[in-house]
């Protein structure tokens, strides 16, 4: 090699190595030629986030979604639809006013008559109070007598006790009890949301960040190959190296530039669908700008295995769904003790206290006190019967819903747990295929540079080891990615990770 060429040979090989050392981090070598262009914002109706917003965070992605995903605000109306209908069944208790009024001015017996009071139920044992008045004036055939009173009516009070049937609990009780627990389900139901739309944002984000730093490879990547291409010119131009190196040199830059528009799109897509996560304050999406990409993603961290079964058990404990089925279990038992009670005999005290005012029948002026035992035997009572038996059969439903939920849980748990394993096991595999791979390529570009080799078997080693970098970025993804399903599974941070 003539002197001319060694010291081109330097020149490259101390180009090539500060390209090579900014491919390894994921970045554009300095002074070198930048063809590509900037991410076109595709259109549609996501805004676009500020430059000046700084790096996006996934706990930042997370309150986003938490407070504006619409999933999630749906699942909350869910609650406040759950909240109007516990109201409505409060309304059992409201109290009421009834009034009739009857007038008979031609007949044998002209007369007019009101009557109106108020009930209240209340609610201890199926009991009520009433209030009323009553006035009857006019001439009354002598087995209506009891529909006159005195000048002024007759005013009266009682109380209503239900001894058996809607005594340990009637309609409206259950219908509340119905209600409250449709709260408490519904309020699971929104929280399950929550969990899958963080578990789902998380997936979207990582792929975005993993497509950046591809992105910034395969940028890096092609760089490489511009750099060694002016370095490549010289050398022909003096004889040192044949055309045909160049010519090589040339086919991995037309290779290298469609690898990058496809890590372009691929980091257009996964920015489209993470926008569907990403929202303003007023709902709308924002389309995340590759400024905003994270600078380095978390090295995976081991997994505490021996603190699997602690979270198994706490995941039995906090996950929605089987809070949901609890309470979807309690809503029919409710109904079931209901529909037993109505298989009861009726068996009502009724005291009602009365006095008639004004001039009139002296004997209607005494007080009057009246109690009376109201007994209402069911023969066979098949409608009681047959709701009783539609809400156990409900309630041995949900019982294996529920056994089938449990062992659901656990096996999220352990699923998630061995994802996280293998993908920590992967990235660790990755990062040192990453350290051998570029050993290898620094040996064949010392060999190239020599003259022992071709630039076609540099091309090749430095491609292994490009390839290298990008699955150790995938493992590194998929890890992050387990990471928030094992969050999910156990609904909570997660304890068997450091």
């Amino acid at each position: 090699m003539t002197v001319p060429g060694r010291t081109l040979a330097r020149g490259l090989a101390i180009m090539l190595g500060l390209a090579w050392t900014a491919v390894a981090n994921g970045q554009t070598p300095s002074g070198a030629t930048d063809v590509t262009t900037s991410l076109p914002t595709p259109p549609g109706p996501a805004t676009t986030a500020s430059t000046s917003a700084g790096e996006l965070g996934l706990d930042e992605l997370v309150r986003t979604v938490e407070q504006r995903f619409p999933l999630i605000l749906a699942a909350q109306q869910d609650r406040a639809v759950a909240e109007a209908e516990k109201l409505s069944a409060s309304g059992g208790f409201d109290p009421s006013w009834r009034t009739s009024a009857a007038v008979i001015p031609i007949g044998g017996y002209p007369s007019q008559r009101l009557d109106t009071f108020v009930e209240q139920p209340l609610p201890w044992w199926g009991s009520s109070v009433f209030a009323g008045y009553r006035l009857g004036l006019g001439a009354y055939p002598v087995y209506d007598g009891k529909l006159a009173t005195n000048q002024y009516g007759e005013v009266r009070a009682g109380a209503r006790l239900n001894l058996w049937r809607d005594g340990p609990i009637d309609r409206r009780r259950a219908s509340i009890r119905r209600a409250e627990l449709g709260v408490d389900a519904a309020t699971q139901g929104a929280d399950q949301q929550r969990i899958d739309a963080t578990r789902v944002a998380s997936f979207r984000y990582w792929d975005w960040v993993a497509a950046g730093r591809r992105l910034a490879v395969a940028r890096s990547w092609l760089d490489l190959a511009i750099v060694r291409d002016g370095a490549l010119a010289r050398r022909v131009e003096t004889g040192d190296v044949p055309a045909i190196e160049r010519q090589e040199n040339q086919r991995a830059i037309l290779q290298r530039r469609a690898q990058l528009v496809s890590a372009q799109r691929a980091l257009e897509q996964s920015a489209i669908e993470l926008s569907l996560f990403l929202r303003a304050a007023d709902g709308s999406s924002i389309l995340p700008e590759p400024s905003r990409l994270p600078s380095s993603m978390p090295e995976p961290t081991p997994l505490d295995v021996a603190r699997i079964r602690a979270d198994e058990r706490a995941a039995l404990e906090r996950r929605p769904e089987l809070k949901r089925l609890d309470a979807q279990k309690e809503q029919a038992e409710v109904e079931r003790r209901w529909a037993e009670n109505q298989r009861r005999p009726a068996i009502d005290l009724v005291v009602v206290g009365s006095q008639d005012l004004g001039p009139g029948d002296p004997k209607q002026a005494k007080p009057v006190l009246e109690a009376a035992v109201v007994v209402d035997i069911p023969l066979l009572n098949r409608a009681a019967t047959g709701r009783e038996q539609a809400a156990s059969a409900q309630v041995s439903r949900i019982e294996a819903q529920a056994r089938l939920q449990r062992d659901r849980v656990v096996a999220d748990v352990r699923d998630a747990a061995s994802a996280l394993v293998a993908a920590e096991q992967r990235a660790a595999a990755a990062r040192a295929e990453v350290d051998v791979a570029r050993r290898l390529a620094d040996q064949e570009l010392k060999r190239f540079e020599l003259g022992e080799g071709t630039l076609l078997l540099v091309n090749l080693r430095e491609q292994a080891a490009l390839e290298a970098a990008l699955r150790q970025i995938d493992a590194v993804a998929d890890w992050q990615k387990a990471l928030a399903a094992y969050r999910a599974a156990t609904a909570g941070a997660p304890s068997a990770v450091r």
